[in-house]
């Protein structure tokens, strides 16, 4: 079932079409703090300029999100994320590995960053998806854009714009349809805990298994220098 929102603008984006007419105006949307709902490697995801506090709070009331959540951030690439945090040992071989990639880092920030995305934690969760669209809005407004999952929480998972524009209808400025995603689940969600050699806690295992994580730290030999070799489920 389609249903139109008139109050919304969708446009579609092909693989190896034309990028730039539409993220010319995702970056237009999200400079005047508006909401862009975008495909990436796994869902799809509602975005906002995390620095624009009417932009942040309107999309956590249209989700409907607890604001003590905080939301995560999307960035172009590892150059851009170190602007946000000192990375170090493990924390670098995994970014490494997995990004571009389906794999969310709690890390801790080195500047100051609003409330609004951190929520009640000290702690920022931050991700290189492997999607053009995402990391080119990334990389045109010079910042990070706030990447949770395009529906209202609690809702499904969308996989599709029309599962987005389902829940969301036109309270979204912009819809970007990139299609179908091949993904079925979220990103894993981890956090490197100690010094060197440190382990790995896991809050949520999604489209990277912990299995497949465990068998790509393993084959790489600079990577085990600096794990324990260990996995610690988190118990929420």
């Amino acid at each position: 079932m389609h249903v139109v929102y008139l109050s919304s603008k969708v446009v579609t984006y092909s693989e190896g079409g034309d990028l730039t007419p539409i993220l010319d105006e995702a970056v237009q949307v999200l400079e005047r703090g508006g909401l862009v709902v975008y495909p990436t490697d796994t869902s799809y995801g509602i975005g906002c300029d995390p620095g624009i506090d009417a932009a942040v709070d309107r999309l956590i009331q249209v989700k409907h999100r607890d604001p003590l959540m905080g939301l995560p951030l999307l960035f172009h690439d590892l150059e851009q994320c170190k602007e946000y945090h000192d990375f170090y040992g493990l924390e670098l071989a995994l970014a490494r590995l997995f990004w571009p990639g389906a794999l969310t880092m709690i890390v801790c920030p080195s500047r100051e960053v609003s409330p609004r995305i951190r929520g009640r934690h000290e702690s920022i969760a931050i991700r290189v998806p492997d999607h053009v669209i995402p990391r080119g809005m990334a990389r045109r407004i010079g910042a990070p854009i706030v990447g949770t999952s395009a529906n209202i929480s609690g809702g499904p998972t969308p996989f599709d714009v029309d599962s987005a524009r389902l829940q969301l209808g036109d309270e979204v400025d912009l819809y970007i349809d990139g299609g179908r995603s091949s993904a079925t689940a979220n990103s894993t969600i981890v956090r490197v805990d100690g010094n060197t050699p440190a382990s790995i806690r896991v809050y949520r295992e999604g489209a990277i298994s912990i299995e497949n994580l465990t068998r790509v730290l393993r084959s790489d030999a600079a990577a085990m220098e600096l794990w324990t070799a260990r996995i610690i489920h988190h118990e929420s």
